[in-house]
């Protein structure tokens, strides 16, 4: 690599072009992103010290503030003799950094109350404790960006925030896009209300900066986004506790982010197809995965700039990683992302422009008119791409073989089920399909069926897919009345396996194994996480929906004693 201050990545520039929508004083925020940047994102100094390993986990490095200016530490490094030395590096680091999590303090959210709403809404004691103890670590995972975040942005890799966020736990010490959508769920059943509208209040921002909200909170993350449930995470609210001013005023900056979704300058929407694609431009190693990335370039067959933008592209859809995006459904190396059209995207851009055209109907028929156009041309095209007249069911579609996908997989059947794409004759066969998928399994439904090293596939299980598939069967229920039996045997399963490791281990985990009750999951490239944002949020609309089961889950006296 050349040295001397490195050039601004092209997808670093791209992102911060995007016009913004709010004040020109905000462009010092993009300014400070691009200065990070040099140091966060690509050149010499992140690459010396990833390629040397210096951190076990590349995160901890480029989550690390700054001491002093971007510029300054860049040119200090230049006069580093020794870059190829390990301890040199290493300490070089120690010298010009801040520990991990420093630009973060802890802070206790003032709507935060002991007796949540929710357990109201829970008849067993058990139960109850438990949903007070997923109530208690809301405050343990609440954290507050300290004043020099926006004092000095140049220096962190942390997009400054305006309000206090709910971070996922572990290694993740940020905000991440479509994790935030769970939180917030669980966040309106402990009446942290506030909270759960300031969290989407910074999506909103990021929106209003930069055009779209990153993967997460992170400049480093400015190449891609994830699942677009900024417009779920608005509705949720506003239904929770209805605030009409508030909600005009964020359309407009949904529908700006809709623009980003649609734009096919950008890799994302496919005009011949009439439908999405995840994609990066980005063609560099991710910064906070960057040896891991290197490592997996080397053992592709093609070149190493599409190899970098097909694991970018496969990072952005929240599934990092998973057979559904390898040519050959085993290597890493085989990634090829941005070649599949996901069913779960397209269905999730399907209830955005529904709900949509819902929300602005009232004000501008005319928008709303648009929106419900285009979420009929988009089931349209979704019947006549991704749905599998043989298989009965909705599959990704291969670009690069022009075939549904061979891996079976939650999405299939969880997205459009959400989304209520699937037409009436085609419910009962699509139910009669994901019975018999080998995806339920005892400790919830897998992920896939394809068993490999990455942790979106088997034996895995992931909260956020399970919520979607019990509220999809529920919706189902109304024309296919069997979906309804699956459903609440699900909801048992998942709160079973959820209660059984929380008694056990003390924790909720990232991701479970659906073949084993009690245990968290595993594969991919960190070790695995506990907190956990999404799986708490997910527990506790589980366990509010419980009681009303016809056959609710109750906890084993075993279970209770253990």
């Amino acid at each position: 690599m050349a040295s001397g201050l490195p050039t601004m990545p092209l997808w670093v520039m791209a992102a911060l072009v995007v016009p913004a929508v709010v004040p020109a004083q905000s462009l010092t925020g993009r300014d400070a992103a691009k200065r990070a940047c040099q140091v966060f994102c690509e050149g010499d100094l992140l690459d010396a010290v990833q390629r040397q390993r210096i951190f076990a986990d590349g995160k901890t490095f480029v989550d690390r503030p700054l001491r002093a200016d971007p510029e300054d530490v860049l040119k200090a490094f230049q006069r580093l003799s020794n870059r190829s030395d390990a301890q040199a590096l290493k300490d070089f680091v120690e010298l010009h950094f801040e520990v991990e999590g420093h630009e973060l303090e802890a802070f206790a959210p003032s709507d935060f109350s002991p007796e949540p709403p929710i357990l109201g809404k829970i008849q067993n004691e058990e139960l109850k404790s438990w949903a007070v103890g997923l109530h208690e670590l809301w405050k343990d995972l609440c954290r507050r960006q300290t004043s020099a975040v926006r004092r000095l942005p140049q220096r962190y890799s942390a997009l400054p925030q305006r309000h206090p966020v709910v971070i996922p736990g572990g290694r993740f010490r940020e905000t991440y896009y479509w994790d935030t959508y769970w939180i917030v769920r669980g966040l309106l059943l402990s009446g942290m209300n506030k909270t759960a509208r300031g969290v989407v209040e910074n999506l909103l921002d990021y929106v209003r900066e930069f055009g779209f909200v990153p993967n997460g909170g992170r400049v480093y993350y400015l190449d891609r986004s994830q699942p677009p449930m900024l417009m779920e995470m608005v509705n949720a609210i506003h239904e929770a506790h209805p605030d009409e001013k508030w909600l005009q005023e964020v359309l407009p900056v949904i529908e700006k982010e809709y623009v980003f979704w649609m734009n096919s300058t950008l890799g994302h929407f496919l005009p011949s197809l009439q439908l999405n694609v995840y994609f990066s431009n980005a063609q560099s190693p991710r910064p906070e995965s960057y040896f891991e990335d290197l490592a997996t370039a080397k053992a592709a067959k093609r070149p190493k700039a599409e190899v970098y933008r097909s694991i970018r592209s496969g990072a952005e859809s929240g599934w990092d990683f998973s057979s559904r995006w390898l040519g050959d459904g085993k290597n890493l190396s085989t990634i090829q992302a941005e070649k599949v059209v996901p069913v779960d995207l397209n269905c999730v851009l399907l209830r955005m422009e529904r709900l949509l055209s819902r929300h602005l109907l009232p004000r501008t028929p005319s928008a709303a008119a648009r929106y419900a156009t285009a979420a009929e041309q988009r089931t349209k095209a979704m019947q006549r791409l991704l749905w599998s007249e043989e298989l009965k069911s909705f599959r990704d579609f291969r670009l690069d073989t022009l075939k549904h996908s061979e891996i079976v997989s939650i999405s299939d059947f969880a997205a459009p089920l959400w989304a209520g794409l699937p037409e009436a004759d085609q419910g009962p066969g699509l139910l009669q399909q994901l019975e018999h998928s080998g995806l339920l399994q005892v400790g919830g439904a897998s992920t896939t069926t394809r068993k490999s090293d990455q942790q979106w596939d088997a034996p895995n299980a992931w909260a956020p897919l399970q919520l979607m598939l019990i509220e999809g069967l529920e919706d189902l229920a109304s024309k296919v009345p069997d979906a309804m039996g699956l459903a609440e045997d699900l909801s048992q399963k998942w709160l079973r396996n959820c209660f059984e490791a929380w008694q056990k281990h003390k924790a909720m985990f990232e991701k479970y194994d659906a073949f084993r009750v009690g245990e968290g999951g595993g594969g991919g490239e960190y070790t695995p996480q506990t907190g956990f944002g999404w799986s708490n949020g997910v527990a506790m609309v589980l366990l509010a929906k419980n009681g009303n089961r016809s056959a609710p889950f109750v906890p084993p006296q075993r279970m209770i004693l253990a």
